[in-house]
């Protein structure tokens, strides 16, 4: 794997790190708070760090002025980058948005009600930009996303995040807790609720795929090759995979099951796999054609910084395809990855966007996460 130490790492959750995640990979995921005068802000963490009390340190508790000394934008600061909703609006770029629940000391139970106010509010700052359909998914972790979609009434997709895990504690104890939700949840079980809550995508942690915890669960485990990758297909058909988090040791494998990555590894400079296999980073939103791959692969190492800018300045992005061969690329992935129905419905309003079960990079809160 080759990289360029001169590549600075910009701020987690950012407009820096989102402008930059979204021109280099397929998409980007963000995380959203609501302050206390109701201004979506881009945080993740539930508290600010500092030695003040939690409550003076809580994001739901603060003013949107404060936070913003805090160093933190909002959601319409980045709306306002027009080099981010430029790429959102036309290049088959996706934009998952994570809503966050507050820490227990801002006293706000309601987390239902708190949800669909958030869901509201993200659905009244994209209106008027004209989105495709498939472009922005709205999820969380906490199992009050469907009721909250269902009060909101919002028409963006959606969908729950597993396992559920509890919006405070450090990431250890916060897994530990989490532990039974995981042991009780298998990925069929998963995509059947998802399913049947009308939800197009599944969001899971890799343990569910790969690694001896998915032998936890009862039945035969699924997994990203073999005979659990058949497993996977039956049971999945057209349904998106998101999963976290995208070692690069995983990612042709990943990629080659049709589950979109939420990566941290969005540095320009990486330009080869640990297997060897040339980085591409966006085969959603620009993909390479057989001719380029080969070329690619084929190269020497230090030549692929250059072939990789050229292949960016030359080849087409996705909207920019003829439709034909749009619909074939779409046709091949669909009968690779097992889909049921017919070619026809896969291919429906590929304006809007790429199909759910097609395999994205998308950079996890812009460029990675910083800690």
């Amino acid at each position: 794997m080759s990289t360029d130490s001169t590549w600075v790492h910009p701020t987690e959750n950012s407009v820096e790190a989102l402008e930059h995640g979204m021109s280099h990979v397929d998409g980007v995921e963000l995380d959203l708070r609501l302050s206390a005068d109701g201004e979506l802000m881009l945080w993740h963490d539930e508290l600010f760090p500092g030695n003040l009390s939690k409550r003076n340190r809580c994001p739901e508790l603060m003013e949107s002025q404060e936070i913003r000394k805090m160093g933190v934008e909002s959601f319409e600061d980045l709306l306002g980058s027009s080099d981010f909703t430029e790429l959102w609006r036309t290049s088959s770029k996706t934009v998952n948005i994570e809503l966050k629940v507050p820490h227990p000391v801002s006293k706000i139970s309601d987390h239902t009600n708190h949800l669909a106010k958030m869901m509201t509010k993200v659905e009244e700052s994209l209106d008027g930009l004209d989105l495709p359909k498939r472009s922005t998914m709205i999820y969380g972790f906490s199992p009050k996303i469907p009721e909250a979609v269902k009060i909101s009434g919002v028409s963006i997709p959606n969908t729950q995040l597993s396992p559920h895990l509890r919006s405070w504690g450090k990431g250890k104890i916060k897994r530990l807790i989490g532990s039974p939700n995981f042991i009780s949840n298998t990925v069929s079980g998963l995509i059947r609720d998802r399913r049947r809550k009308g939800m197009p995508v599944v969001g899971m942690a890799l343990h569910y795929l790969h690694g001896w915890e998915r032998f936890i669960h009862p039945g035969a485990p699924v997994s990203l090759t073999g005979k659990g990758l058949n497993r996977l297909f039956r049971v999945s058909q057209e349904m998106g995979l998101h999963v976290w988090p995208a070692p690069l040791k995983l990612e042709t494998i990943m990629l080659e099951a049709g589950i979109t990555l939420i990566s941290d590894f969005i540095d320009p400079t990486i330009h080869s796999l640990p297997n060897g296999d040339v980085r591409w980073p966006r085969p959603a939103s620009q993909p390479l054609d057989e001719e380029w791959r080969d070329r690619l692969n084929n190269a020497d190492e230090l030549e692929r910084p250059d072939l990789i800018l050229e292949a960016t300045n030359s080849l087409p992005m996705w909207h920019e395809i003829n439709e034909n061969v749009r619909k074939s690329a779409i046709i091949y992935d669909a009968e690779k990855w097992n889909w049921s129905r017919r070619p026809e419905s896969w291919t429906n309003d590929l304006h809007e966007g790429r199909p759910w079960g097609c395999a994205r990079i998308i950079g996890h809160r812009g460029s990675g996460e910083n800690h």
